[in-house]
């Protein structure tokens, strides 16, 4: 795992390094201005994507993964970048929250939540392979939070 200046941070793609991934991504928004329940807001959206790019993307087996963090106008933008094989998640089923636990079927709880969660959520493919997402929340425009 390795953290540049700028709020850029690279790791292998591995359940194992969440840890420290929220607590880059918690750092990192606070020092953007954002306040605390937009912090983890940020927190709960990244780890629900790194999470699922180490299990669904790498399958498990690790790749590389970069968070990076960043400020504009209107919020925090977080952008994910990996090398797993290339998932639209326009593509996947559209969850139902509603749906009774019994007869949901596996998958799209995570994108469900990022998108709940984020205002704006992008996708697209990196050339040569792999993905990118951007997630956009909003701030107040004293940098203080949602």
């Amino acid at each position: 795992m390795s953290v540049d200046e700028g709020s850029v941070m690279r790791c292998g793609g591995d359940v194992a390094e969440l840890a420290g991934v929220r607590a880059f991504v918690r750092r990192s928004a606070a020092a953007l201005g954002a306040d605390g329940a937009a912090t983890e807001d940020i927190v709960q959206a990244v780890d629900e994507w790194v999470t699922n790019v180490a299990l669904h993307g790498y399958r498990g087996a690790g790749g590389p993964v970069e968070v990076e963090l960043a400020r504009d106008e209107a919020g925090i933008v977080v952008r994910i970048r990996d090398h797993a094989p290339v998932f639209d998640p326009a593509a996947a089923p559209p969850f139902d929250p509603s749906m009774p636990l019994e007869r949901r079927r596996p998958g799209g709880m995570g994108i469900h939540l990022v998108r709940e969660i984020t205002d704006r959520f992008t996708h697209r493919p990196l050339p040569g392979g792999g993905n990118e997402v951007t997630m956009h929340l909003a701030t107040d425009s004293t940098g203080g939070g949602a």
